[in-house]
């Protein structure tokens, strides 16, 4: 890493947007997505692009662990929503479960096609990464479809997708528009031998992206994520020793929520936030050597730069 880089990542009063910047000026770029695209290999584009991610947050990692702090610590980022969306007379807010800066290329070429420009800037998911935490902070539900009919979205025009062919279906009385879209997230649970990026995480986002501006959607229209997540393809992530390996994997996600997970990664090891009863592992790390299968390959619920800073694209004209 530069050193101009480290310094302005110990100086500055917010570290998370340079890092934002770098992920998506230098790592996920349109004219790397483009240029995959064309060449009919996207899965390329992935595994690139999650091999430079990976080197540059363990830079970040061995320099800087302040990082960490920011990502879990309360932060004006994690209330967004509220403060640019939700409070407005009139918007369209659209949340992709575990979209993340790997797809923006995508949206924006979908934005592009359809004839309008999106501003792009980065936003703050909850810690641990996971939509029932993002649908507490923000909606007070314990998931999406718990926001249908709760009393917090009683003046919403709430839509809750889960076909990648769904069509709008909003009135011109619908001046608060909240599509929340199960993809990409729920690829990462298809029952088959192999996940094709371009045709399992792209295709279903821009289908979606297709049919909300072809509707003509309310602006400003927002287009953001509850959580990104971490791809373990390859050596895209970061090998664990001794005991580390066997408590990430008998306890990250699933029993993060056990008294007896929280003392086990406290105690076990450094690699995990921990906070009351919670806890997430911290870093891109491998929990578990072994991973069964294709769609294993893709994680989310821990405390990362690809998992927790997540995309904001508006539209407002």
């Amino acid at each position: 890493m530069k050193t101009e880089r480290i310094w302005e990542l110990v100086t500055c009063g917010d570290p998370i947007a340079p890092l934002a910047r770098h992920l998506m000026d230098s790592v996920w770029t349109p004219e790397a997505f483009a240029a995959a695209k064309a060449e009919g290999n996207l899965d390329d584009y992935l595994g690139r692009g999650e091999h430079a991610a990976s080197r540059f947050e363990a830079d970040v990692y061995a320099i800087f662990s302040d990082l960490y702090r920011y990502l879990e610590e309360p932060h004006p980022l994690k209330r967004r929503l509220e403060d640019e969306v939700l409070g407005l007379d009139a918007f369209t807010l659209v949340i992709f479960d575990a979209l993340s800066f790997r797809e923006v290329p995508a949206v924006l070429e979908t934005f592009a096609e359809a004839g309008v420009g999106g501003e792009v800037s980065h936003s703050l998911s909850c810690v641990p990464s996971d939509t029932m935490e993002f649908a507490q902070e923000h909606f007070q539900a314990n998931g999406p479809a718990a926001i249908v009919g709760s009393l917090f979205a009683r003046d919403l025009a709430y839509r809750h997708v889960k076909k990648q062919d769904w069509q709008p279906d909003f009135g011109p009385e619908d001046r608060q528009r909240v599509i929340w879209a199960l993809y990409p997230d729920n690829t990462f649970h298809l029952d088959h031998g192999a996940v094709s990026y371009a045709q399992h995480i792209v295709q279903p986002v821009q289908d979606i992206l297709q049919a909300i501006l072809a509707a003509d959607p309310v602006l400003p229209l927002v287009v953001t994520s509850d959580h990104g997540y971490v791809w373990q393809g390859g050596t895209a992530f970061w090998p664990v020793h001794g005991d580390e390996e066997k408590v990430l994997a008998s306890h990250f996600k699933q029993g993060r929520l056990t008294r007896e997970a929280t003392v086990q990664l406290v105690t076990g090891t450094d690699k995990a936030w921990v906070s009351g009863q919670t806890a997430a592992a911290r870093g891109r790390f491998s929990w578990g050597r072994k991973v069964p299968g294709a769609t294993k390959l893709y994680k989310h619920g821990g405390v990362s730069l690809m998992e927790c800073v997540v995309p904001w694209v508006r539209v407002t004209a």
